[in-house]
C-alpha cells in the first residue's frame, strides 16, 4: 500500500447528489438550473489597491506570494503596495497560552489556569528579524518600491487601507496564533470591501496541492510512513524516489516589473520610519524593549540577517561543504545510523555525525525560520551534490513538523499534547530559573543553556538533551520549556519547536503496551547515558569551558562530573561546590561511557591493527 498513494475520493454526499449525463457528470441543482435562461453575472472589478502583506516569507527570489500580487495587480492594471507588520502579541511578555484569544475563548472548557510565561520574542531574535525586514525594503527599494514597516496588530493596520483592497498573504496553517490573525485582519477589510487571499506559498518543500493525502485526516502516522506516501524510496539511506513520486516544484524568479505603487500609506497606524528601521536601537526601543535588552542585544554577535546574506552563506556551503566529507569518528554515537549511511572512505552523504557537534552544518535554520530561503530553493541548489541526501533528510523532517502542526492545530500546545498522556508535573520557580540561566549543577547542560541564552543557537543534542533533562530528570511542565525556547532561539519556528518538544517529552502519541507514561526518571539512565557520551565525546571539556567559566581550571577527571571532587580538589581548581558553582540539582549521577562509536569507517582506519 506504500507504493503509491491513496486515490483521493469525493465526499459521499457528492457522489449521491451527481448524474452522470453523457461523458459529464451534473448535480441535480445544477441540471434544473440550466434549464432556467440566467444572463451571465459579471463581478465588479476591484479598484482598490493590492497589497502583498510580507509575513514569514521575506525574500524576493521564489516568493510565489508577491509573484501572486503583484500579477494580479498588473491584470487589473491596479496599483501595488508592500506592508510588513510587527504584532506586538509576538513580541511582548505573555503568559503561555494562545495570545490570540486573551478570554479563552476558544480554548477547551477544561483548560488549566496559566500563571508562568516569558516574552514572545527575545531582543536578539527581533534584531534579527529586523534586519531580515530591512533586507526586503532594501530589494524593493532597488526597483523604485517601498516595503511600510509598521508596529502594530495587523487587523488594526491593515483596516486602514483603502477601501476595496485586496491583500495577499502566506498563510500559516501551522500556528493557531497566526489563522486568527488572518481570521482577524479578513474581517477587517471586509468592513470596507476588501478582501485577504491566503496563498499556500513555498514556506514548505511541498506545496499542499500536490500532496497524494489529506492533511487533516489522512496524515501519516510516522517519518518513516510520510516519507514512503511521498514516494521516497528509503529516506533513511538514499533520495531515490518513485516514478509516480509528487515532485518538489521549481523555484520562481524573483519579479523584474513592480506595478505603481498607490500614495498615502505612510499614513498607516504604527509606520517605522526608514531613519528608526536604520538604527536598530531606536527600532527595538520603538518594539518595546527595555534599555538592557536592548544593550545585551547589541552587545552579541549574529549572522547577518537577510536574503541576500542567506543567499551567499549558503553559495559558500555548497562549494566548500556540498561533498566534502565527515571522517571524524564520533566516541558515541547518539543513536544515529551513521554506519548505514558512510562509505569504505569515510563519506557520510546523509552527514550523521554533524548532529552530535556543537556547531551544527548549514547553519540556515534562522533563515529559514523568517522565510529568507526557501526549502525548495535549497533542494534544488544542492542536486547532483554528494551530500543532497542530507539536505533532503533535514528537510522531510522540517516537513514532518509542519504538516504535523495542521494535522494536530490546537492539540500541540496542550499539556497532554496530542497523545493526551496524563503525567504528573512541576513548575517549581527556582527550578525553571536554574535551567534557563544554566545554574543546574550539571556542566554540559549548564553550558547548552547559557549559549542558548547568550547566542539564540543551540545544536540539535543540546536541544534534544537540555529538553530530555527538564522533562525527565527534574519533572518539569515541557511547556515551560517550550516556551523559553520560543522566545531564545533565533531560528524558532513554532512546527519545529513545538514538535520537537512533544517528541522529546513522549506525549506526541499514546505509548505502546508497556512502555513508560511516568514522568521524572527514577534512576536517571537515560541522562547518565547522554552525559556520558558527551564525556567521550568532548573529554577535555572545551565546550563546557567556553561557557561555564566558573569550571575553566577544573580538571579534566572532573570538568563533566564536578561532584566528583572531593574537598582538596575543589580548593586546588578553585571551585568549590555551592560556592564558586551550584550544587547539582540531580544527586548521585554516575557517567555510563560504555555506549559504543559510532560505526563509522573512519573509526576501525583509527585503531591500530590487532597483534599476530
Amino acid at each position: 500500500w506504500l507504493k503509491k498513494p491513496f486515490p483521493l475520493a469525493r465526499p459521499r454526499a457528492v457522489r449521491r447528489a451527481t448524474r452522470r449525463v453523457g461523458s459529464e457528470v451534473h448535480s441535480p441543482r445544477a441540471t434544473a438550473m440550466a434549464a432556467v435562461a440566467v444572463p451571465p453575472m459579471k463581478r465588479a472589478r476591484a479598484n482598490g489597491p493590492v497589497v502583498w502583506w510580507a509575513r514569514n516569507d521575506l525574500r524576493l527570489e521564489d516568493n510565489p506570494v508577491l509573484r501572486t500580487a503583484i500579477g494580479e495587480a498588473f491584470t487589473d492594471a491596479r496599483k501595488c503596495a508592500h506592508v510588513f507588520v510587527f504584532d506586538p502579541r509576538f513580541l511582548d511578555k505573555s503568559n503561555y497560552g494562545r495570545v490570540t484569544d486573551p478570554n479563552f475563548e476558544k480554548s477547551i472548557k477544561t483548560r488549566r489556569p496559566i500563571d508562568w510565561g516569558n516574552r514572545k520574542c527575545s531582543a536578539l531574535r527581533a534584531r534579527f528579524w529586523l534586519q531580515c525586514v530591512r533586507d526586503v525594503a532594501n530589494g524593493l527599494a532597488a526597483h523604485g518600491r517601498q516595503l511600510v514597516v509598521c508596529h502594530g496588530r495587523p487587523e488594526e493596520v491593515l483596516a486602514s487601507l483603502p477601501a476595496n483592497s485586496t491583500v495577499v498573504c502566506q498563510q500559516e496553517p501551522v500556528s493557531p496564533e497566526q489563522t486568527d490573525v488572518e481570521d482577524a485582519v479578513e474581517r477587517a477589510l471586509a468592513q470596507h470591501g476588501g478582501v485577504l487571499r491566503r496563498e499556500w506559498g513555498a514556506m514548505s518543500l511541498y506545496h499542499r496541492g500536490d500532496l497524494p493525502f489529506r492533511i487533516e485526516d489522512q496524515m501519516p502516522g510516522s517519518y518513516s510512513g510520510l516519507s514512503a506516501m511521498l514516494g521516497w524510496k528509503d529516506i533513511w539511506t538514499s533520495t531515490e524516489r518513485h516514478e509516480w513520486a509528487p515532485p518538489v516544484r521549481e523555484c520562481v524568479p524573483a519579479p523584474a516589473a513592480y506595478p505603481e505603487a498607490p500614495a498615502g500609506l505612510e499614513a498607516l497606524p504604527g509606520v517605522m520610519p526608514k531613519e528608526m528601521l536604520e538604527d536598530e536601537r531606536a527600532a527595538l526601543k520603538r518594539l518595546g524593549y527595555s534599555d538592557s535588552e536592548i544593550a545585551e542585544a547589541m552587545a552579541q554577535e549574529i549572522p547577518e540577517g537577510g536574503e541576500n546574506a542567506v543567499r551567499a552563506h549558503f553559495a559558500k556551503w555548497i562549494e566548500e561543504k556540498g561533498d566534502s566529507g565527515d571522517t571524524a569518528p564520533m566516541a558515541a554515537s547518539w543513536d544515529l545510523p551513521v554506519s548505514e549511511t558512510a562509505t569504505t572512505d569515510g563519506h557520510d552523504p546523509l552527514q550523521w555525525a554533524n548532529l552530535s557537534r556543537p556547531d551544527g552544518w548549514t547553519r540556515v535554520s534562522h533563515y529559514m525560520a523568517l522565510g529568507c530561503i526557501s526549502a525548495r530553493e535549497m533542494y534544488n541548489s544542492t542536486q547532483g551534490r554528494k551530500n543532497h541526501p542530507g539536505v533532503v533528510h533535514r528537510l522531510m523532517w522540517r516537513e514532518w513538523h509542519r504538516l504535523n502542526a495542521i494535522h494536530w492545530g490546537r492539540r500541540l500546545y496542550w499539556l497532554q499534547g496530542p497523545g493526551r498522556i496524563e503525567r504528573p508535573w512541576t513548575k517549581d520557580p527556582a527550578i525553571v530559573e536554574a535551567w534557563k540561566f544554566g545554574k543546574t549543577g550539571i556542566p554540559y547542560i549548564d553550558a547548552c543553556m547559557r549559549e542558548l541564552r547568550t547566542t539564540g543557537w543551540l545544536a540539535y543534542k543540546g536541544r534534544k538533551t537540555a529538553g530530555h533533562f527538564l522533562v525527565f530528570d527534574l519533572g518539569v511542565d515541557w511547556r515551560i520549556g517550550a516556551f523559553h525556547y520560543e522566545e531564545v532561539l533565533l531560528d524558532y519556528d513554532v512546527a519545529m519547536n513545538y514538535g520537537n518538544w512533544v517528541t522529546v517529552a513522549r506525549v506526541d502519541k499514546p505509548r505502546s503496551w508497556g512502555e513508560s507514561e511516568e514522568g521524572a526518571a527514577a534512576d536517571h539512565s537515560d541522562l547518565e547515558s547522554k552525559l556520558g557520551a558527551e564525556q567521550q565525546n568532548d573529554p577535555t571539556g572545551a565546550y563546557i569551558r567556553r561557557w561555564v567559566p566558573e569550571l575553566k581550571d577544573v580538571d579534566d577527571a572532573f570538568i563533566h562530573k564536578p561532584w566528583e571532587m572531593a574537598a582538596e580538589d575543589m580548593q586546588r581548581c578553585k571551585c568549590v561546590l555551592g560556592k564558586d558553582y551550584p550544587v547539582a540539582l540531580v544527586q548521585g549521577l554516575k557517567l555510563i561511557t560504555e555506549n559504543g562509536g559510532d560505526g563509522h569507517p573512519a573509526e576501525a582506519a583509527a585503531k591500530p591493527a590487532a597483534a599476530a
